[in-house]
């Protein structure tokens, strides 16, 4: 009967850190799919010693390889630590925000024990437009103006409108549209032409730009609103 409940007792004794070192390492990510608008990712690494959590107060590497889908790497600054009673490291990584793919890596003894996981990065973040007034904000009739919108986007601008609308109604017929394609770029001045004509002359015309970024997301300008003039 002592030896059953000795077996007993061993069967569901709690699961205690040995003191060996480590010679496998498990990487768990939360979450492995990210928003670039959130951009942070949570690391949750164990160090094993033949599948026994080591004791606690072993040095431990974390390091980010990270490539946006236009191929370019960013840099994550690494974090280090020391393991807990349980051989865990819980760390949480910001600045994912591009829209690409990594490699969490998990060293241990200089790299002798290491474990990876990989996670994704998904593009939510829309563009960032702002129209250019031109001067006094004020368009002259009968002449071609210059309306320029700035916009940019970490991963690249697809298409571009611009529409302008007049004040005092008269449905479709105040109102002018354009479109642009930004062929990608993450930076870039759209330019826009437009004519207002004389019957014009003294109203007040808003602009609206919206822009969308190669990821499909959208975005809108602050409006603007200038005078035609003779």
């Amino acid at each position: 009967m002592t030896n059953l409940r000795l077996l007993f007792g061993l069967a569901f004794a709690p699961l205690v850190a040995c003191a060996g070192d480590p010679n496998d390492v498990v990487v768990q990510l939360a979450p492995e799919v990210i928003s670039s608008i959130d951009g942070t990712l949570s690391v949750h690494a164990l160090a094993l010693n033949d599948r026994d959590p080591i004791s606690k107060g072993k040095a431990i590497d974390l390091t980010v390889a990270y490539t946006d889908r236009n191929g370019t790497a960013h840099m994550i600054a690494p974090i280090s630590g020391t393991t807990d009673e349980r051989g865990a490291f819980d760390a949480k990584f910001a600045g994912l925000t591009w829209d690409g793919t990594g490699t969490v890596t998990a060293s241990v003894l200089g790299g002798k024990a290491t474990g990876e996981a990989t996670f994704a990065v998904l593009d939510r973040t829309p563009p960032k437009l702002t129209i250019i007034p031109p001067a006094n904000n004020q368009v002259r009739v009968n002449m071609t103006t210059t309306i320029n919108v700035h916009v940019t986007d970490e991963i690249g601008v697809s298409e571009v409108f611009l529409e302008s609308s007049a004040a005092g109604g008269g449905g479709n017929g105040n109102r002018q549209r354009s479109t642009i394609v930004a062929s990608g770029s993450t930076d870039v001045m759209v330019p826009f032409d437009y004519q207002f004509n004389d019957t014009q002359v003294g109203q007040m015309v808003t602009l609206y730009a919206l822009g969308t970024d190669l990821s499909g997301n959208q975005a809108a300008a602050p409006s603007i609103t200038v005078m035609v003039v003779q």
